[in-house]
């Protein structure tokens, strides 16, 4: 009599709930998770004011007032808490291709709707290649179910487009009042391209995550045969690997990360490198300091 396997367990189903503290107070929306703008019931208190500026009785604070050598009469300030919408845009141009980049962006994708339908706040999905897919839009939910429907969906949709024009067209998808919107690409693409997204996301706060495979970017051997293979182009290419070649490979790989960097940085942004493999306690830590 055989014992059956014990099933895989998925490393996901352990992986942190994501936090991502906001820089900005929500003005609008339901009831949720965040210190929201304006004033609210009995939420987050925010500190003592003159009853004049905020003309409330129920509020007062007879210690504080008593307390007052003016003779003030101070309330209790408070703000709300209120829910937002997180949305992931996925870059789907053919480089996404490469190795096991997409499968991450995909558990990173389906971690972080787990974390938004959790904290109450509302999920959404678009993705694009040469244009916008709108096999692959999900409009902003709370549904349950989400998390594993979006990692199925960008695992099957392949990356196959030869460029990432359709991004830009993607920006007139996303909900008016301001988001948090998470940019999911490998970004290989021209400079001009990457600051005229980031200019057209602008009203939103914006979290860079940059896919890098360690192999793409001269993690190889010292020596050796490899064919060269452009994703976007079909091209192909056969070169003999030497130290002198991985070197220049790995330090042109370190100047295109810091290049990145200085156009994130100014438009005030700062990007999550994930190399490889996604690390859920990483992305919690880099969100929690940014």
């Amino acid at each position: 009599m055989t014992t059956p396997h014990p099933p895989t367990e998925d490393p996901d189903d352990h992986a942190p709930l994501l936090r991502y503290p906001l820089r900005w107070r929500p003005a609008v929306g339901r009831p949720g998770a965040h210190p929201g703008a304006g004033r609210g019931g009995q939420d987050l208190f925010r500190g003592l004011v003159p009853l004049m500026a905020d003309a409330d009785p129920r509020r007062i604070d007879i210690r504080a007032s008593l307390k007052d050598p003016f003779e003030g009469i101070h309330v209790r300030a408070f703000a709300p808490r209120r829910a937002l919408t997180v949305t992931a845009m996925v870059d789907l141009s053919a480089s996404m291709g490469f190795g096991t980049l997409l499968d991450e962006a995909a558990r990173l994708v389906a971690a972080l709707a787990a974390s938004s339908v959790a904290s109450g706040d509302a999920f959404g999905l678009i993705a694009a290649d040469t244009a916008f897919r709108a096999d692959l839009f999900i409009p902003p939910t709370r549904r349950r179910g989400i998390p594993d429907e979006v990692r199925t969906l960008l695992a099957e949709a392949g990356a196959h487009g030869a460029g990432t024009g359709g991004l830009l067209e993607a920006t007139a998808h996303l909900p008016r009042s301001r988001s948090l919107v998470v940019l999911v690409s490998d970004f290989l693409m021209p400079d001009d391209g990457i600051v005229a997204l980031l200019d057209a996301l602008a009203r939103h706060d914006v979290l860079p995550v940059v896919l890098h495979d360690s192999r793409a970017e001269g993690d190889l051997p010292r020596f050796g045969l490899m064919e060269l293979h452009d994703a976007e182009t079909g091209g192909r290419r056969l070169v003999v690997l030497r130290p002198a070649l991985r070197a220049r490979w790995q330090a042109a790989a370190r100047a295109r990360r810091q290049a990145l960097d200085q156009i994130f940085l100014s438009r005030g942004l700062s990007a999550f490198h994930l190399t490889d493999r996604f690390d859920a306690h990483a992305l919690l830590d880099f969100l929690l300091h940014r």
